[in-house]
């Protein structure tokens, strides 16, 4: 990848051994799926639905670029004819800036006009353009406009600041130190603060709020506050280790149980991003458990081998829900996910996401030929979940029976869990409803790709997938 490349030659990162696999995505065995899926992403419908906005061609034209394999001229023209949409996808302008040369980019910011009532166009860039900028670009034009933005405009320039600190947070220690050390000297303090935040250790951040002048810090509560907010942050991350932390880190720590919580979660959603429904119900609920018990016996168990969350994520879930309930129980999980979405999959409640994956988990043995009877229905599902059409249509594909086009959306999770992703895509593309397939045949691109080079992968839990080039 482009970005590492010029990353190493900047001696921001290192690059491993195991990356020179991720540079041939095309090689993978699910390849040819992921991009029949981002072709029928890109594909525009005959007509617009009343106020539809195109959430996938952005995601589907990264995909593209990469497994594809296309050339510099290639991955242009495709991205040039989405900008010229009526409907172009929502993050197009993102992906151009961070699929742009140095140059190139440079040029384009140069044309841009900052939003009404904003004071700079960096707001307005993206989080993967704002990685570019210090990936590929060194970082010198950001730092600058930053500073010029800390003064006109102080909170939209730190919230532009924490954007690309978390955009930076698979930089390696003395990468983060060098860049925050430049922040410092350009007079930077909001990008300093949050790039020494984002580090395993939080002595360099520490040692920088002993040296801010006493108006950063207007009340003997700013520092406890900033403190346990870079906790948080820290919690989320599987390489914290908050014994290596100084002791006023550890005496914050140790009176603030949430941070203890979040740490085994943290450690799960980077195994499946699907964990960050956890997140989300131990925000919901205030149990700890969540956390502490279900979060932790799950990495448990993926450390033993147990579950593999890449492999056979519909497990992981169904683990997931068995630890819910037993903290909940059935009624009180169902009350807290009905609640809440999931990431990325607009339109479904968190309770009938599981739902399908508890059915498909439950289908596998007879779909794939294991058992010769269909199950009965699971205990765990809802009551409104239709089992009976489930049922009867898995039925029907074992035995090769004709599936209506009706039907074609919960034909496709059968034939997830029956293996075959590449008839599920299908399914998916001549289903009646259009949109649930196009979400799903996002869901399904982007859980093949996790198989694959990982390019959605989100660097912070709820975020969006970062271009990288």
């Amino acid at each position: 990848m482009r970005w590492l490349a010029v990353l190493a030659v900047l001696g921001l990162v290192s690059i491993p051994p195991a990356v020179s696999a991720q540079t041939q995505p095309g090689a993978c065995s699910y390849a040819p799926t992921i991009l029949a899926a981002a072709d029928f992403l890109l594909a525009e419908p005959a007509t617009f639905p009343n106020f539809w906005r195109d959430r996938y061609g952005d995601d589907a034209a990264y995909l593209k670029i990469h497994y594809g394999n296309l050339n510099d001229t290639e991955g242009s023209a495709l991205l040039s004819g989405l900008e010229k949409r009526s409907h172009p996808p929502l993050r197009i302008a993102e992906l151009r800036l961070a699929y742009a040369t140095p140059a190139e980019r440079a040029a384009i910011i140069a044309g841009m006009q900052p939003a009404p009532n904003k004071k700079s166009v960096v707001g307005q860039l993206g989080e993967s353009a704002l990685r570019a900028l210090v990936a590929e670009d060194g970082g010198t034009w950001l730092l600058g406009e930053l500073a010029r933005l800390q003064t006109l405009d102080p909170a939209d320039a730190s919230s532009a600041a924490t954007a690309i600190a978390q955009t930076l947070t698979d930089l390696e220690a003395d990468a983060k130190s060098r860049l925050a050390k430049r922040a410092q000297d350009a007079g930077v303090v909001t990008l300093a603060l949050p790039l020494l935040a984002i580090k395993d250790s939080l002595a360099d951040y520490m040692s920088y709020l002993d040296r801010l002048p006493p108006a950063a810090l207007p009340n003997k509560d700013s520092r406890g506050q900033m403190i346990r907010k870079a906790l948080y942050a820290s919690a989320l991350r599987p390489s914290f280790d908050i014994s290596k932390q100084p002791a006023e880190v550890q005496a914050v720590y140790r009176q603030n149980d949430m941070a203890r919580a979040l740490q085994p979660i943290g450690q799960l959603v980077n195994h499946a991003p699907v964990a960050e429904i956890l997140l989300t119900a131990v925000n919901q609920s205030g149990d700890l458990r969540v956390g502490t018990v279900v979060a932790a016996g799950l990495n448990a168990r993926i450390s033993a081998k147990q579950l593999d969350p890449v492999g056979d994520p519909d497990a992981l879930i169904a683990s997931m829900v068995d630890g819910l309930d037993y903290i909940f129980g059935h009624s009180g999980r169902e009350g807290i996910l009905v609640t809440f979405g999931v990431t990325g999959m607009q339109g479904e409640t968190a309770e009938e996401f599981v739902d399908r994956a508890l059915a498909r988990v439950a289908l596998t043995p007879f779909l794939q030929g294991i058992a010769a009877e269909s199950p009965s229905r699971p205990a765990q599902l809802a009551a409104t979940f239709p089992w009976e059409l489930w049922v009867g249509l898995a039925g029907r594909l074992k035995a090769g029976g004709a599936i209506t086009s009706e039907d074609h959306i919960v034909a496709a999770d059968l034939m997830l869990a029956a293996g075959r992703p590449a008839d599920a895509l299908r399914a998916l593309e001549t289903a009646s409803d259009w949109k649930t397939a196009l979400l799903r045949s996002h869901g399904l691109a982007f859980a093949l790709d996790r198989r694959c080079a990982n390019l959605l992968g989100r660097p912070i839990p709820f975020s969006q997938p970062l271009y990288r080039f």
